[in-house]
């Protein structure tokens, strides 16, 4: 055996990572705002913490708030319906099997502008935060005490007003 086909042996053994299967909608659901709610695919337990994967709906005139974040990259693959969104300082519309990447320190926001939900899946680098970040805002979002310095705090998350 080569010495490559060693060492990559040895590393998916050692890899602590789990295998998964989830349907769309199974996960955790934690609402973003009162018409958006993520759900957790993957979570940081099941890799190591170096990435979490979500899936999520944004409901007619349902938005993701422009923000950004200090500490992950996130990346989104649009499933079905169409978002107006700004990356950045560009405002684009996307739709079913385009894909948004925005690396750390980078602004987004995203609206509904059809008449049908709009289904997605996200991904984000590293994992160490993310779930705790969206329970947080979950939890502000139900209770309506929203503290944005908190989540910015925590979470490395910075809403822009």
């Amino acid at each position: 055996m080569s010495l490559k086909t060693q060492n990559m042996n040895e590393r998916i053994k050692s890899s602590k990572k789990l295998t998964i299967i989830r349907k769309f909608g199974e996960g955790k659901k934690y609402w973003m705002t009162d018409k958006e709610y993520t759900g957790i695919v993957v979570s940081k337990e099941e890799t190591n913490s170096e990435y979490i994967i979500s899936d999520g709906i944004i409901e007619p005139e349902g938005f993701v708030p422009d923000h950004y974040h200090k500490w992950e990259d996130q990346t989104f693959h649009i499933i079905t319906g169409k978002l107006e969104a700004k990356i950045g300082d560009k405002i684009v519309q996307v739709g079913a099997g385009d894909t948004i990447h925005c690396p750390r320190g980078t602004s987004h926001f995203m609206k509904n502008i059809g008449d049908s939900d709009v289904r997605l899946i996200s991904y984000i680098f590293p994992g160490d935060w993310a779930e705790d970040f969206m329970a947080e805002t979950s939890k502000q979002v139900k209770s309506g005490n929203i503290d944005l310095d908190l989540i910015e705090e925590k979470f490395g998350v910075v809403y822009l007003k």
